[in-house]
């Protein structure tokens, strides 16, 4: 209909003045317009609330990859090696069925132990079914309004960022030299994030106190909302063994909370090949933008 356009402006609040005063007059005037309108805006709230079920009904489901008790493959190998088949090619089907087979039975199990209310669905059953709706939808927006609604990228911010804790290796054993940071560390605990700022800005980041310094303070940049600077105190992280995982985790994060979604993409698809320990979460966050 020729007035599909302006209903989308209509409803979305963007006509204002004496467009708003026109349009509001043909929807009085002719019945088609009124019609129109009520239709659209049915359809929207059809479309949110599907929607809004489908996200709900996804906590239902457990995942293979996703589940913490979930048998490795390797373990399943050795398995296969003790009862002496090894002769049998991996590539063949019932090799792969059989793999499989145990894999779902170990997790089946150990749901049914711990009590879980979930269903266990394969992955790829998981995505086809997201995929269908997601087609679904779009076509319906596209055919309606002509846009789809953006994705609230914030939102997903703030699900899974955290900032982390004070451990006991991160603290100075200095108590003389390294005042400023012990007292910026007890801020950070507190919360107090603008005054721990100012305290990690008295330390000289060419010679920090503790590695640790970088990540808190890098934090506490995320928490103040400066998450460029957050960025570069970060990547001083790299060459730690064990820090350069959460280097990647809150790196992703500050991206994600610039809206940089191409960047944000890239480091937690990084993490994932990296088999971080931030994996899981990547995994989960990645089906969110």
């Amino acid at each position: 209909m020729k007035y599909t356009w302006l209903v989308e402006k209509y409803l979305e609040g963007e006509l204002s003045g004496e467009a708003l005063r026109k349009f509001e007059l043909e929807i009085l005037r002719k019945p088609e317009v009124a019609e129109e309108v009520e239709r659209v805006r049915s359809m929207y709230h059809f479309m949110k609330e599907q929607h809004s079920k489908f996200r709900e009904s996804m906590g239902l489901i457990e995942d293979y990859e996703d589940s913490e008790h979930v048998i490795d493959e390797e373990i399943i190998r050795q398995d296969l090696d003790g009862l002496k088949i090894r002769k049998i090619s991996d590539g063949r089907r019932d090799v792969k069925d059989l793999k499989t087979r145990l894999a779902e039975l170990k997790v089946g199990i150990t749901l049914l132990d711990h009590h879980s209310s979930k269903v266990l669905v394969r992955k790829v059953s998981v995505w086809l079914a997201a995929a269908s709706v997601a087609i679904l939808l779009a076509a319906s927006s596209l055919l309606l309004v002509g846009k789809i609604a953006p994705a609230d990228h914030l939102a997903v911010y703030e699900q899974f960022y955290a900032a982390q804790a004070v451990d006991l290796s991160a603290r100075s054993l200095d108590p003389v030299s390294d005042d400023s940071y012990r007292m910026a560390l007890d801020q950070y605990d507190q919360q107090n994030y603008e005054m721990a700022y100012q305290l990690f800005n008295d330390i000289p980041e060419a010679s920090p106190p503790n590695i640790h310094y970088y990540l808190y303070k890098g934090i506490t940049a995320m928490e103040l909302g400066d998450f460029q600077a957050a960025i570069r105190l970060f990547a001083n992280l790299q060459s730690d063994a064990v820090m350069k995982h959460d280097r990647m985790w809150y790196t992703g994060l500050s991206y994600l909370g610039m809206e940089d979604i191409p960047a944000a993409r890239a480091v937690f698809e990084e993490i994932i090949a990296a088999d971080n320990h931030y994996k899981k979460q990547a995994k989960k966050l990645l089906r969110n933008i």
